[in-house]
């Protein structure tokens, strides 16, 4: 079991380094530190935000210019270090090397990996509840995890069509499950039933675009995944822009593709 947990927390891994490669790619001051010239010293009144986004793009470096594998490979390190494992596992043979004051959970090699509610519980018998909730926020699972893939299909779909309405985006974005099949992108404007998905569509669009600027922009300070707006920034994604989409398909829609890939996966719904 220990090696399906291995492969499992490896998988969940490059998930989260792929989903931040994509939010870098979108944040607009990771885009504008991809083009700062950076003289002998920065500016004094540089602010502080301004100098963690320089930071953070001088530790990742550029990523419209290479696939995320290739990015993935040339960073493997940096993203550890930014990602450390919650579990580390080890086996009954290690046992010599466990302190007197680590925690441990028993599970046997016999019986199926545990759930993340099972592991939490657990945990919440150890520490407080609030620290439980703190690394329950950090795991990417569930609605979270769907979400935020989500909020880059919509953006990379709006890139590629900075003019269409916002609910026929949001359609073609998957945003809302129970309207995948039933309210049709690609329908009539004045297509008589839809007015209410619609309506709610477009509603969505715009709690997805914002939730997709905040994220994009905290992983541009480095924190990650962070959904909180930055209150220093006044940023926008900017699809008027035709250079906006030429830098996010420069070298084709690998990322659109996953993230549309990822969308059907964690809805359920085939294509």
């Amino acid at each position: 079991m220990g090696g399906k947990l291995c492969a499992e927390q490896q998988d969940c891994h490059q998930e989260r380094a792929r989903l931040f490669f994509n939010f870098l790619r979108i944040s607009p001051s990771y885009t504008a530190a991809s083009l700062y010239v950076k003289p002998r010293r920065l500016p004094k009144k540089m602010s502080l935000d301004n100098r963690q986004v320089l930071d953070c793009f001088a530790k990742y470096g550029s990523v419209l210019n290479y696939s995320f594998t290739a990015w993935f490979e040339g960073h493997k390190n940096q993203l550890m270090d930014s990602f450390p494992p919650v579990i580390e596992i080890i086996k009954g043979k290690d046992r010599f090397f466990v302190c007197d004051d680590d925690v441990l959970l028993k599970l046997s090699a016999n019986q199926d990996p545990p759930s993340i509610a099972q592991l939490v519980n657990a945990l919440s018998q150890i520490w407080p509840n609030t620290q439980i909730r703190q690394i329950h926020g950090q795991v990417l699972k569930g609605t979270k995890l769907k979400n935020m893939w989500k909020d880059l299909l919509l953006i990379y779909t709006m890139a590629l069509n900075p003019h269409i309405e916002l609910w026929r985006a949001g359609a073609m974005a998957m945003l809302v499950d129970r309207f995948i099949g039933s309210l049709d992108p690609l329908a009539a404007k004045h297509k008589s039933g839809d007015d209410h998905m619609r309506r709610h569509m477009t509603l969505m669009v715009m709690r997805h675009k914002e939730s997709a600027l905040n994220i994009s922009e905290q992983a541009a300070l480095g924190g990650f995944p962070e959904p909180q707006p930055v209150k220093n920034f006044q940023t926008r994604f900017d699809f008027e822009d035709e250079n906006f989409a030429t830098r996010l398909f420069s070298l084709g829609s690998q990322e659109l593709d996953c993230a549309r890939e990822r969308v059907f996966q964690l809805t359920g719904f085939s294509h």
